[in-house]
């Protein structure tokens, strides 16, 4: 057990520093492949350390339903659904197929494993839910957080804006700013020219451009 413990802080340490040295950066799928990492120590340190203690194993016997072989691939959604939705996302998304592939991620991340999360409650019971509420309610939090922004941009939809592009001297660096109220900024356009208006439709909370082009009047 305490060697999965030591793993839990080895992966917190190395795996940021690891992917910074190879990248030069950490990203959201840095995070989330390092919070996994250190689950899984976590998830098997805790499943060593009671399983001699009979006393937190669940007292319901299993009914080997529809829904007890729904609650088996429980661990197995929170762990690869977040994962499968992200690789959905990555694919380059347009103005007409983004809601698609965000839809699918939210389903991935979200409402899997949540679905096969419900059907363990009635065996979170006696000194079993002292470990199995806690457990239920934490993994399955994991993979509903990573799909936060992608539920906001859902919710709230595309934005479209109208951005000028100049550069500012004397240092003549590119200045993008939104003739509407608008979050977006040239790191999320990355321009190569200036002097014109551009018309973006982007994702403000995910900060990702679906389609830009010049202003038509």
């Amino acid at each position: 057990m305490k060697r999965f413990l030591l793993g839990a802080i080895w992966a917190a340490v190395l795996t940021p520093l690891i992917f910074y040295l190879k990248f030069g950066s950490i990203n959201w799928f840095t995070i989330g492949f390092t919070i996994f990492l250190v689950a899984l120590c976590l998830l098997l340190a805790l499943g060593l350390f009671i399983q001699n203690k009979t006393e937190y194993h669940t007292a319901v016997p299993t009914e080997r339903s529809l829904a007890d072989r729904i609650g088996a691939f429980w661990l197995l959604a929170c762990a690869f659904g977040p994962l499968f939705g992200w690789l959905l996302t990555a694919i380059p998304a347009s103005a007409s197929s983004w809601k698609w592939q965000y839809l699918g991620r939210a389903f991935l991340a979200v409402i899997l494993p949540v679905i096969t999360a419900v059907p363990l409650v009635p065996y979170a019971r006696g000194k079993a839910a002292l470990i199995a509420v806690p457990l239920l309610l934490v993994i399955t939090a994991l993979p509903v957080l990573s799909c936060w922004w992608v539920l906001a941009d859902l919710q709230q939809g595309a934005e479209t804006v109208v951005v000028d592009i100049w550069r500012r001297p004397p240092a003549l660096q590119l200045q993008c700013v939104s003739r509407t109220t608008s979050t977006i900024t040239c790191d999320d356009l990355h321009p190569a020219l200036a002097g014109a208006a551009v018309m973006i439709k982007w994702l403000p909370h995910t900060r990702r451009v679906l389609s830009q082009g010049p202003v038509t009047h």
